[in-house]
């Protein structure tokens, strides 16, 4: 962790603690995210820097994840479309780029900042049994269920929030604040794993 766990505000608690972008990081695929286009913008901060991007990485069971990265110094409408999140996979004339895709906010369901700044305070706890936790979008209990198994099993929480649909070569939008990600799992309608990338 990049924080100082004893002096953690209810905001990076949140944060690090959410599921859905722990489910990322312990994907079974282990692949690097891809940038597959940055600009630079106008709006730049007071080192004069600023600049959009978006970056993209297959996971194991075929979903994908997708990240506009906003570091410029005012919040903006991004989009990514699904050619430009396919580009390495054959650019817009690519099969995948021609599915119907889900989308999964995956900040969405995290914890609150209340419940977060309870749990600092040592006054809740975010443990829960088996069964409290089988069906909750925003807690998850990796002690009793390893994350390949919530991720084969769809558990919610790993998911974050179902927030729309792309149509076939359509388009990802999303408001995101200044310096900050907007971060996405989206999955074909196919299923998952319905065209997972081949890698000879």
């Amino acid at each position: 962790m990049g924080t100082d766990i004893r002096k953690m505000s209810p905001e990076t608690l949140s944060i690090y603690s959410n599921p859905a972008i722990i489910a990322l990081n312990q994907d079974p695929a282990v692949s690097a995210g891809i940038r597959v286009w940055r600009y630079y913008v106008d709006d730049i901060d007071q080192y004069g820097q600023g600049e959009i991007s978006l970056w993209r990485r297959t996971l194991s069971n075929g979903d994908v994840a997708v990240a506009l990265v906003n570091a410029g110094n005012e919040t903006r409408e991004m989009n990514a479309t699904l050619g430009d999140i396919f580009l390495d996979s054959g650019s817009t004339r690519s099969p995948r780029a021609m599915e119907t895709w889900d989308v999964y906010d995956l900040w969405a369901n995290r914890m609150d900042d209340a419940t977060a700044s309870s749990i600092i305070t040592g006054n809740a706890t975010v443990n829960g049994t088996v069964m409290e936790t089988r069906n909750s979008t925003t807690k998850y209990n990796s002690t009793a269920m390893s994350y390949a198994d919530g991720l084969a099993m769809n558990h919610p929480a790993l998911f974050g929030r179902k927030t729309g649909t792309i149509v076939p070569m359509g388009t990802l939008r999303a408001t995101v604040p200044r310096h900050g990600i907007g971060l996405f799992r989206i999955r074909s309608q196919g299923g998952a794993g319905a065209r997972k990338r081949d890698e000879l």
